[in-house]
């Protein structure tokens, strides 16, 4: 099978370098790239900061042969009211985990300030810097982007003074066939607002990104007395997703209205729901522009209601140098934390004597839920900030190994992160690292000190008409093992 796939990747690449002159001498509506490299470990194990961020597109292994190919619509910039945007991704891998991913395929349809995007769409929703962030703490580009249906305002557009402006986004999305369910959604939404006009030199921000999964039918079983699901499924319909959509409330206890209602859905809401409550604020100066970002995770009613976690989330700074000669082009310095989960109130609850309304509950479920066992992931990879590490790629002594095992059985942090591009001369680089202290769940603690780095070079090749791309990642620390990996490859783009 390895030998067939190798075959099939040769003549690929063959038929594209042949068709490059041809293609080149027509008028372009697309931007098309071929890459063709491969990874190695110590440890079989691709670190963590050259996998993670990347929508899914590497292998969870290493010792494998990567083949990708991109394309991307131009921008049109014409003033037409209705525009066309499509991008198709896809990566081949050949080794020890063969398979073939698809991180991108969509099409979005503009008129004047609104889109319509159908298909997988690589995003990162929240106020962040969303090219050198460790990732948004709820939407981070971490995992393989969901098939999806959406409505959007992706631009900040003027309402009612020059000064004030909003985006946002409306969603549904399909999380398909998982482990332990099957056949269930995800609703989404957004609504992001700008004080400031696009030329002013301090602009300021907030807005608030709800996500909801819901639906399914579970794929375990559960004794009779356990009250998670009714009928072999969850509650879906459309009752079920007005509560989805707005969920102010418990649902109604009636059995007229809810005759498929387990007691379960009446204390915690329909489905799984959580969020972030985003502000900050970009600052332009004569050599560099600094973008100020605070990031409140939220999950389930009661946190968000009673305001008790208020200091968990994501505290981040970005600074881009405007000067094109710098040696140093952007440099972000972030700090995550999820170490409250309502178990105390935060330092500015207590100054003004505020105690919430669920003071004292714990919440400890960032990113997990009691019935879709997955939590916060798609297809094995957190959804949300990577520093919430799945259970699978942990040590195995801090692993859960208990009859249910939560997906991120280490979501009790806190981690301090660097970002850094640099340009040497044509040499483009890009650093990350960060140092975390991880104190596992609330039933399952553990206390392991990890610290990760990756360097990633991109080199032109002028005689080849491409780049090639180098990184290299070393892990060392307590919650997943040590590693040392490595990756090159070769990057050929028509533009």
């Amino acid at each position: 099978m390895t030998k067939k796939l190798l075959i099939t990747i040769l003549l690929i690449i063959t038929a594209l370098w042949s068709s490059s002159s041809i293609y080149a001498q027509k008028p372009r509506k697309a931007n098309y790239s071929v890459e063709l490299g491969g990874f190695y470990s110590i440890k079989n194990k691709i670190p963590f900061w050259l996998r993670s961020n990347q929508f899914g597109a590497l292998p969870n292994t290493d010792n494998t042969v990567l083949f990708r190919q991109h394309i991307q619509s131009i921008k049109d910039t014409s003033r037409a009211n209705f525009k066309g945007e499509y991008a198709f991704d896809m990566a081949l891998f050949v080794g020890s985990q063969a398979k073939i991913v698809i991180p991108e395929a969509y099409y979005k349809l503009y008129y004047k300030k609104f889109a319509l995007t159908a298909g997988r769409k690589r995003q990162v929703h929240g106020f962040v810097d969303s090219t050198l962030s460790s990732g948004s703490i709820t939407w981070s580009g971490n995992s393989l982007p969901l098939p999806e249906i959406q409505l959007s305002v992706p631009e900040y557009t003027k309402v009612l003074f020059p000064f004030l402006s909003f985006k946002g986004h409306f969603s549904h999305a399909w999380f398909g066939n998982q482990t332990s369910v099957k056949g269930y959604y995800l609703h989404q939404k957004s609504i992001y607002g700008r004080i400031g006009s696009p030329n002013s030199k301090i602009k300021l921000y907030g807005g608030v990104l709800h996500h909801a999964q819901w639906g399914g039918i579970p794929k375990y079983g559960i004794p009779d007395w356990d009250t998670r699901y009714v009928n072999g499924k969850f509650p879906t319909g459309w009752y079920v997703y007005r509560n989805i959509l707005l969920p102010f409330s418990n649902p109604s206890k009636d059995s007229l209205v809810n005759p498929n209602t387990s007691p379960y859905d009446f204390e915690n809401r329909y489905g799984n729901h959580l969020g972030q409550i985003d502000m900050g604020g970009e600052l332009t100066l004569k050599k560099a522009r600094m973008l100020f970002y605070r990031q409140i995770i939220f999950e389930t009613g009661q946190t968000f209601s009673s305001l008790t976690n208020i200091d968990d989330g994501l505290y981040g700074i970005s600074i881009t140098s405007l000067n094109p000669e710098s040696i140093v082009n952007k440099l972000v310095l972030e700090f995550v934390h999820t170490t409250n989960q309502g178990l105390y109130r935060s330092g500015l609850l207590r100054l003004i004597g505020f105690e919430g309304k669920h003071y004292g509950r714990n919440q400890n479920f960032y990113f997990n839920h009691g019935q879709y066992y997955e939590g916060w992931s798609y297809n094995g990879l957190t959804i949300g900030s990577p520093f919430l590490i799945p259970n699978p790629d942990i040590r195995f002594e801090n692993k859960d190994n208990g009859l249910i095992q939560l997906f991120a059985n280490n979501n009790n942090i806190k981690a301090g992160y660097m970002g850094m591009t640099n340009k040497l001369n044509t040499i483009r680089l890009e650093s990350r690292l960060s140092f975390s202290r991880n104190f596992g769940t609330g039933n399952n603690p553990l206390k392991a000190d990890q610290f990760s780095i990756a360097t990633k070079a991109a080199i032109p090749a002028p005689k080849l008409k491409g780049i090639v791309n180098v990184g290299v990642g070393i892990e060392h620390g307590d919650l997943i093992y040590d590693n040392f990996g490595a990756f090159v490859s070769f990057k050929k783009i028509w533009q």
